[in-house]
């Protein structure tokens, strides 16, 4: 037998097993192995991927119907690389294709050099877990996929480092940085997993949840000096509501916040700074609005239900939303045109700290609203005010409230805004610009 015989032969055995390979398909898997192979190097290393991992197997250059991508959790995503860029098939499906909560791993091959192309990848997968343990494969063919084998059981490896490091950041720490960034898209990169935590990239700078501090990677040095901020899953129900869910529902999607876990709380409360503590100032980098000289900078000023209000140029668009849908709702509900008409003051704008605090308060940002109504008897707006009567504001039952219609409060949330009402130390006429903790209210799995 001559040498060209021997390799035909070991030619015919391999294209065989990878043949048998490609054919069997999990019945039912959670991984799934998405690839598009300008040359057969990247098609031999997705087939061997999905062999090593029990996955899926779907070329995008094939004429079938993609599958249905919701019945996975896992992708792996290959391509090859082309002038030093990732196959324009690839480009196109990546950016037509929405992953959810999933987690991606990327690989590739026909690189120079063993370059990273993950960031390339990054920017093209829509809203996934991004997983950076994926990697390149150069020299592949039919004669060395062992070493290929071994290569992918590398990248495999460190795959399950890093849903070790998954585990360990918390579900909470990835839903609420997730929902930050869903929230302020101008403002914030997506969220992923760095140095075992879940972070955030603002103004070049990248920001970690940090057992909910919320620090840059500067602060992260002197983290015990910081306490966490007020991050809590804000109840949109009423204690009697039955009614159905408002639409940011549908705007945030179960799916988005299907794996996420929360510690439900009412109330933000006022619990005092543990000693030398001091909450970090994120939120002023968010809203840009350091010092009130930057922050007068983003104020504009609105007409809201016929008052001159002051307000962050951020919520200009949301509460003319939220007028015209009151507008339209009073023509059928005459509660609204009674509240309106009690209305004494509005106010937003104001730069202060929060009373008995020295934490600045949301006003001094214009991101909080006041719509304080004409005083009636026996009913209490202000936990502090009706403390400063001698009441114990915790005793004041519901109904002694002087609390705003139910279908207002509702599409103040609709909106991104909460309400004041809800908190445990209540505060009826206040409602607050918070769209990342009305996206955390509706996980449905705590």
């Amino acid at each position: 037998m001559t040498p060209y015989s021997k390799h035909f032969i070991i030619l015919c055995i391999l294209t065989l097993a990878l043949a048998s390979c490609a054919e069997k398909q999990p019945e039912e898997t959670d991984s799934i192995v998405l690839y598009y192979s300008e040359k057969a190097e990247t098609r031999r290393v997705a087939k061997l991927l999905a062999e090593r991992t029990g996955s899926a197997l779907f070329d995008i250059a094939s004429k079938q119907a993609p599958p249905d991508l919701l019945a996975y959790r896992y992708y792996f995503i290959g391509s090859s690389i082309i002038d030093n860029d990732i196959a324009l098939p690839m480009q196109t499906f990546l950016s037509n294709t929405d992953f959810f909560d999933g987690i991606v791993i990327p690989f590739w091959t026909g690189a120079e050099n063993n370059a990273d192309y993950s960031e390339l990848f990054e920017q093209l997968i829509y809203r996934p877990r991004i997983i950076r343990a994926g990697g390149g494969f150069t020299e592949v063919s039919f004669f060395n996929m062992k070493a290929v084998g071994e290569q992918a059981d590398a990248l495999l490896a460190a795959f399950g480092a890093e849903l070790d490091a998954l585990r360990g950041a918390g579900e909470r720490a990835e839903a609420v940085m997730k929902a930050f960034a869903a929230a302020y898209p101008d403002r914030l990169g997506a969220a992923v997993l760095r140095d075992g935590d879940w972070t955030v990239e603002m103004d070049g700078e990248r920001y970690y949840y940090a057992q909910g501090k919320l620090l840059s990677e500067t602060e992260m040095e002197q983290a015990a000096s910081f306490r966490s901020q007020s991050i809590y899953r804000y109840v949109t129900e009423f204690s009697d509501d039955t009614a159905e869910p408002n639409t940011w529902k549908t705007i945030a999607g179960e799916l988005f916040w299907r794996r996420s876990i929360f510690t439900d709380r009412a109330s933000r409360g006022y619990s005092r700074a543990i000693s030398g503590a001091v909450r970090s100032n994120f939120y002023e980098k968010l809203l840009q609005c350091k010092t009130r000289a930057e922050a007068f900078a983003h104020q504009r000023t609105i007409s809201f239900f016929e008052s001159a209000v002051t307000v962050h140029e951020r919520v200009v668009a949301p509460l003319a939303r939220v007028e015209q849908r009151i507008n339209e709702l009073e023509k059928e509900d005459e509660a609204i045109t009674a509240w309106k008409n009690s209305l004494d003051s509005i106010g937003a704008w104001n730069w202060r700290s929060v009373a008995g605090s020295s934490n600045r308060s949301f006003h001094s940002y214009g991101v909080a609203i006041d719509l304080l109504m004409k005083a009636q008897p026996g009913k209490e707006t202000y936990w502090l005010w009706t403390q400063q009567k001698g009441i114990d504001f915790r005793s004041v039952p519901e109904e002694d409230k002087l609390n705003p219609p139910r279908s207002v409060v509702r599409i103040f949330e609709d909106e991104g805004f909460i309400w004041g009402g809800k908190w445990s130390s209540y505060d009826t006429m206040h409602f607050e610009y918070h769209p990342e903790l009305i996206y955390l209210s509706f996980n449905s799995y705590v």
